[in-house]
């Protein structure tokens, strides 16, 4: 019997990953700032009550689509009770001009006041912050400013928003990257609220990443490849979910048509992803192996033939001590575990394998230094470039 093929009913498109305004329809662990951000807006909305409120947090840690979320679902819940006005700027690139420009286009979209844009083309700051300024206070509904990346604003320019914003019944919303330029901090006490997110659990990162290939693709995508990429975030980056966005967008084309790709060719495309990988030292790696004992070199050419044979991201602990056993008996050694730990550890340290965060029970293992704690490992190198150098290493043997 042919079974039917299996729909994926979260499927949304490309668009889930390329858009850089989607909205996923849950957003996962950020329940309680989701709750937080509707309950105060709904609160100024309906007091008419301005409030100025910084999210702070690292590029990709979510501050923007929390923001996003929360102004769709305020615009559906109150579209015949208490509407608003909505202005979205990324202030990353913009000069000042280029800022008041931006929200002048947008605000001519709320209003009658139909501006001569070819006229403002020629206008200085000043002109355009009065016009601004005159325009706002014209609105005849409350007015969300929402402003990403201030950092790249001049402090004493920013305050005139936070400032106007008391004046009239506008509510300013803005985002800074968690690691901040010292001029950000001349204005962070002018924010009536302050709020900093948190970093992800290698589970929560990993079943956001999961979520977020269920909406992009109608097919579904290999678990194996999403917790690679989650363990490459958390050992080469900081878990955030944006950085594994990026990579999905990276290895899009290879995975939308469901093409066979080898393990090695997609291990590559999501480590070059890293700045970490592209300053990786092939030499010294070489270096390293040709001064290790004999044994350390067998089992690094075994290694490298299991992953080259496989299709997989990971090893086991339990099968590779399987293949230390193998090295020991091929040169009629003893077995020690001792021994098969000293080995794991150095292959670790030069950058060979990397321990898999996936079935860590407790933060504590993290910090530990035995490769024993961890029961899966992954390959931080190419096999095939692996085995190249091992070849290299028995060649001046």
């Amino acid at each position: 019997m042919i079974s039917k093929p299996t729909i994926n009913s979260q499927y949304i498109g490309p668009r889930a990953i390329f858009d850089p305004d989607y909205v996923p329809p849950k957003l996962l662990f950020r329940k309680t700032e989701e709750n937080s951000l509707y309950s105060i807006l709904t609160d100024s909305v309906n007091d008419e009550f301005p409030i100025n409120i910084l999210y702070q947090g690292i590029q990709g840690i979510g501050k923007k689509v929390i923001i996003n979320k929360v102004i769709k679902d305020l615009i559906s819940d109150n579209l015949n009770n208490s509407p608003f006005y909505k202005i979205c700027v990324d202030c990353k690139e913009k000069n000042g001009e280029e800022l008041i420009f931006s929200l002048l286009t947008e605000l001519n979209r709320y209003s009658n006041l139909n501006f001569d844009f070819n006229s403002l083309l020629n206008s200085n700051l000043s002109r355009l912050w009065n016009i601004f300024k005159l325009a706002s206070k014209k609105l005849n509904q409350p007015l969300f400013l929402i402003f990403n990346n201030i950092e790249y604003i001049k402090p004493d320019f920013f305050k005139k928003f936070l400032y106007l914003g008391k004046e009239t019944n506008i509510t300013t919303i803005s985002t800074v990257n968690k690691i901040l330029r010292t001029s950000t901090l001349d204005y962070i006490s002018e924010f009536d609220l302050k709020k900093k997110l948190n970093y992800f659990s290698y589970k929560e990162l990993n079943l956001i990443l999961q979520t977020r290939a269920s909406l992009t693709f109608s097919h579904g995508i290999d678990k194996q490849l999403i917790q690679f990429i989650t363990d490459l975030i958390f050992e080469h980056y900081v878990p955030v979910p944006g950085k594994g966005i990026d990579i999905l967008r990276e290895i899009y084309p290879f995975l939308k048509n469901r093409n066979d790709i080898e393990h090695f060719k997609m291990l590559e495309i999501c480590q070059n992803q890293f700045d970490s990988f592209q300053i990786t030292d092939e030499f010294d790696m070489l270096n390293y192996i040709s001064e290790e004992e004999i044994l350390t070199i067998i089992f690094l050419d075994n290694l490298s033939n299991d992953f080259s044979k496989k299709s997989t991201y990971y090893i086991d602990l339990k099968h590779l001590k399987e293949l230390y056993d193998i090295s020991c008996e091929s040169l009629e050694y003893e077995k020690d575990l001792n021994e098969f730990k000293t080995i794991l550890q150095k292959i670790v340290r030069i950058g060979i394998l990397s321990p898999s965060k996936k079935t860590l029970k407790s933060y504590s293992n993290i910090l530990s230094d035995n490769p024993l704690s961890y029961t899966h490992y992954f390959m931080s190198i190419n096999p095939y470039q692996l085995k190249a150098m091992v070849d290299a290493v028995f060649g001046q043997l």
